[in-house]
Formats: structure tokens, sequence, C-alpha cells
């Protein structure tokens, strides 16, 4: 398995306003490593992410593991129970992670929680449509889109006014993955983007400028035209 690991501080496990106290099952709490669920098994449960970060690992044709997304708060799970499928992917926690089970179809009788599960689905094909799309740009801009969207989602303040903390542990290998490409270009990227001020710190500890990193984005398509 592909390894994106940090420990931080415990995580919040209050169940989501939109779920009613009549569907909610009791929380389920991972640490960083641990699968929530393995490709291939039966989906029987639905589960919405309280709080941590998890990853969506799926397998190639090659025979490696694959980073597909990560998930955090607000994120919807283990869709193929709606139709009582298996699970495509494996799904482990980043960080620690705090999750609500539901049972698929007494979810889907709730009109306001059905709504927040068919809008989950919405972003997460968006962030898939997002990955599809940037396969057509050279990998430097995959990487820096990558390093945007991450900030987006998982962003925090940082002591620079014009940077980002992304609290994630993010290997070389797992930005390979996340960006198909291999780990040597991917440590090639990073140290340009270190010089250029679009990136700064190392693994669990990087500092974004979202700035720079959308004139490296343009830099790199440039390149290529």
């Amino acid at each position: 398995m592909l390894s994106i690991t940090e420990h931080v501080a415990e995580p919040n496990c209050d169940t989501p306003d939109v779920i009613p106290s009549t569907l909610a099952h009791p929380t389920r709490t991972l640490e960083p490593g641990a699968i929530l669920y393995e490709a291939g098994r039966e989906a029987s449960s639905l589960y919405i992410v309280n709080s941590g970060v998890l990853k969506a690992v799926v397998p190639t044709s090659l025979g490696r593991d694959r980073i597909a997304d990560l998930h955090g708060p607000g994120d919807v799970l283990g869709l193929a129970a709606i139709e009582g499928d298996t699970h495509s992917e494996t799904v482990q926690a980043v960080h620690d992670a705090c999750l609500t089970p539901l049972d698929p179809q007494q979810a889907l009788n709730d009109r306001r929680l059905r709504d927040y599960i068919f809008h989950s689905m919405a972003r997460q094909l968006r962030r898939s449509r997002e990955a599809i799309d940037d396969a057509e740009l050279p990998v430097g801009a995959r990487v820096t889109r990558t390093f945007l969207r991450l900030t987006e989602r998982f962003g925090q303040g940082a002591d620079s006014s014009d940077g980002v903390k992304l609290p994630l542990a993010l290997t070389h290998e797992d930005l390979a993955s996340l960006t198909g490409s291999s780990r040597v270009t991917i440590t090639r990227i990073l140290g340009e983007l270190r010089q250029e001020g679009a990136l700064s710190g190392t693994r669990g500890v990087y500092i974004a400028n979202p700035r720079n990193l959308e004139a490296a984005t343009d830099n790199y398509v440039m390149q290529v035209i």
C-alpha cells in the first residue's frame, strides 16, 4: 500500500446535523493506516466522514496501487452499497478519522439526507472529472493543480500571509500516484517549485503559495505550446 501518514489531534466525532438521530449508527474511528473497507468486498454501509482524511486506492492494469482521491469531512464513502454492489476501491485512513455509518436504504428514504448524499456524490464526480482533464496537461501542471486543489480542501493558515499550510504527509511516491507521474519526476518538479517560491517545506509541513502555483501552472503549460 502507498504510505501517507501523520498523527494529528483526536478526531472530532460529532455526527453531522443532517443525520437524524434515529438513523445514526455508533461512530467508527480509524487510526492512520487503518482500513475502512477493501476493494472487492461486499458494500453494506454508507459512511459520512465527520473528521480526518482518508485515501481511496484502486489497482491498475500494471498491478500497482493508485490513489484515486483523498476524502475529508462531509464526503460520503461506500457508495457501492446503494446498489448492493462490491467496493471498487480500498479506503484507508491517512490521519485519525471518525465516520458515521448509515444503512443505505434508510438514508435514501430520508429526503434531507438523500439530498446531502447526492450533493456529496456530485462533488466527488467533479473531482474525478478534474483529474481526467488534468491528464492532458504536462506533468508539472498536473502537480501544481493537485497542490492547488489540496490546499483548497485541506489547507490551513500559515505564518506567511501568502502561504497555506498543507497538513498532509505526502511522500514523493504519493504525489506520483496522484498525478500519474514517477517519483523521480516529482522530485525534480518539487525542486523547481521551491526555487519559484510556489512551495516550501517538506513532507507533512508543505507551505503552498497559491498565486505562485497558478503562475507555475501557466509556465508548465506554455512550455509545451
